[in-house]
Parts: C-alpha cells; sequence; structure tokens
C-alpha cells in the first residue's frame, strides 16, 4: 500500500504542465482549432495538463499561469513586444506556432508585423511551421529547433467517398466567408458548364452569389462537415499567386484527401506539395486548365476513384492526426 502511495504522489509531482496562448480566431460555431485542441490527448497521454488563453485574456492571469507550466505554447498570435517580454521572463520554455503569413498579413508587407515575427521566433526555444515557405521565413532569425509541421485532420474521423455514375457532378468547395473572393476570382469557372452536368456547391457560412451558374449552397455546421464533403465527388481550392497564399497550409486540400475526393487547385505554395498532378489532384494555372480537370473527372467515375484512394493515402502518410499527434507531444515533452 505505501509502495501504491509513493508511486502516487512519484506521479503527481511529475505532471507536466503546458499553456496555451491563441489568436483570438475561434468562434462558438468552431470551437477548436486544428493546430491546437487536437493534440491535447496525445499532450496529456505524454502527462501534461493544459491550460488556454487568447491574447486577449487578462495578461496576470496569463502569466500566473506560464510561471506555473512547464511549456507556453504561442500559437500565431504576435504579442506586443512588452507581453512577450513578460511571457519570455515567466516560462522556462517557449514554443511558436504558427500556420499563416503572419510576418507578412494580408496586404503583404507590414514593418510592425516583421519586427513582431523576428522577436517571438528569437525568443522561442522551438518553432512550429506549417509549411516550407514560413520555415524559410523563420530561418531569417532562428537557426536551429525549427520544424515543419503541417496542418492535419483525423483521417480516422474521415469517411471515404465512393465514386460512382450519377448527374449532377458536383465540385465542392469548402469554407469561411473571409475566403470567398477566391472563389469569386473563378466567376468564368462558374458560368463555363452550360450543359447542367456539373454543379458546384459551396459548404460555408455564406453563399456566393454569381448570377446564372449552378451553385447550390450548402451552410457548414461541424456536425455534418463531414456528410457535406462526401456529398461532393471531387474538391476545388483556388488560391492567387501571392504572399498571403504562398503561407497557406491547404487545410482544404488536406480534408478532401481525407474524403477521398481528388482535387483541383493552383500550383501556388503548399498545394504543389501536397499534389501530385494527376495522380492524387490536378494542378491547374488557368481557367481553362480548371474547367479540363473538371470535365474529365465528371465523365470517368474510375478514375475519381483511382485519385480519391491516391489522394487518401496522401492524407493518411502526411496530414493524419494519427502520425503527428504523437511526434508533437514527443517534441514538446523533451524541450
Amino acid at each position: 500500500m505505501l509502495d501504491y502511495l509513493a508511486i502516487q504522489a512519484k506521479t503527481l509531482v511529475q505532471l507536466k504542465k503546458i499553456t496555451f496562448i491563441i489568436h483570438d480566431l475561434l468562434n462558438k460555431e468552431n470551437q477548436e482549432g486544428y493546430r491546437i485542441h487536437q493534440y491535447f490527448p496525445y499532450l496529456r497521454k505524454r502527462g501534461f495538463a493544459i491550460q488556454l488563453f487568447t491574447k486577449k485574456a487578462n495578461m496576470l492571469e496569463v502569466l500566473k499561469a506560464v510561471r506555473r507550466s512547464d511549456v507556453t505554447l504561442i500559437q500565431r498570435a504576435l504579442l506586443s513586444p512588452l507581453k512577450l517580454s513578460l511571457v519570455r521572463r515567466c516560462s522556462k520554455k517557449i514554443v511558436y506556432d504558427f500556420d499563416d503569413a503572419v510576418m507578412f498579413g494580408t496586404t503583404g508587407k507590414s514593418s510592425t508585423r516583421r519586427s513582431r515575427f523576428g522577436k517571438v521566433v528569437r525568443s522561442s526555444d522551438a518553432v512550429f511551421c506549417g509549411n516550407h515557405f514560413l520555415l524559410n521565413e523563420a530561418r531569417k532569425y532562428k537557426s536551429d529547433n525549427l520544424y515543419c509541421v503541417p496542418t492535419v485532420v483525423d483521417t480516422d474521423e474521415y469517411q471515404v467517398k465512393v465514386h460512382d455514375n450519377h448527374n449532377p457532378f458536383v465540385a465542392g468547395w469548402i469554407g469561411s466567408s473571409s475566403t470567398l473572393q477566391y472563389l469569386a476570382d473563378m466567376k468564368d469557372l462558374f458560368l463555363s458548364d452550360t450543359s447542367g452536368r456539373t454543379a458546384f456547391k459551396i459548404i460555408a457560412d455564406k453563399p456566393l452569389e454569381v448570377t446564372g451558374a449552378s451553385i447550390l449552397f450548402e451552410r457548414w455546421q461541424k456536425s455534418t462537415e463531414i456528410a457535406s464533403l462526401l456529398s461532393c465527388d471531387m474538391g476545388i481550392m483556388p488560391v492567387r499567386d501571392d504572399i498571403w497564399s504562398r503561407g497557406k497550409c491547404g487545410l482544404k486540400l488536406i480534408q478532401y484527401m481525407a474524403s477521398g475526393l481528388p482535387s483541383v487547385t493552383h500550383p501556388v505554395g503548399v498545394a504543389q506539395e501536397m499534389i501530385d498532378d494527376g495522380i492524387n489532384g490536378f494542378l491547374r494555372a488557368d481557367t481553362d486548365g480548371w474547367v479540363e480537370a473538371i470535365d474529365e473527372l465528371s465523365r470517368n467515375p474510375a478514375k475519381r476513384e483511382r485519385m480519391g484512394r491516391a489522394a487518401r493515402e496522401t492524407a493518411e502518410e502526411k496530414y493524419s492526426l494519427r502520425v503527428w499527434g504523437p511526434r508533437v507531444a514527443e517534441i514538446l515533452d523533451n524541450l
């Protein structure tokens, strides 16, 4: 009995703590971030107790938690120099994790963002970068303990599409209203099919209004997200060739792949790492190329099935929580 109590006491003493300081992008409809909450079970297996604050939280409360923690993980937030200095002073170890071109912002240039980004990278003991473009940005300020950690999904939660021949063929897009602008760029694509064989489905919080186009709208809900994806026959991810897009981590593509859907996207940024052209999806630079790719898939269920299987394999091998959950937890545990 005494030995058991001694083991229990030792376990309690050795319990580690990690504090997350995150950007305030989460909302009541989507309360979990792909680069945050998914890792909690793996961290708990490693013996971590977890606390989470947004950057708008009371700073005194944040610092109290940080002081008691073994690791502070700052996710995406670019703290002011004063707040960063206080967090650094109170932290045993700091990890910075980012999955957007935060050093540029959506405008493409910001001296304030660049300065804050450089300071948080230099202040960190390790940095998790969402893709190789972001990794190269971090290398400007730090040379060691830099990790390319992609955004991932729990592929075990995703059913795989069974492709068959039906009408209409549905090309789907999933996202938020903040990224509808990329779909608006593809107006000519939506108007290209006059036969009615192809329908475009938008899964989002707001519809896309394009007069004369066959566009279906389905309101995004976390509880129906996977079923919504399975109602599509392929995925589309238009992007612009700019700095902000090159910093993106391709969550849409990963969700399509996890669902066994082939996809078409522009050959920009991380898409070029994810898509093996003609194998698990298509990389097409212009509208004519997109029309050709969509038409080819719409006419050939067997090809959709074959490419969908390859896409799913890519998701399981490279963008699966099953692979990255233990890796991320191990890195944080061994800092």
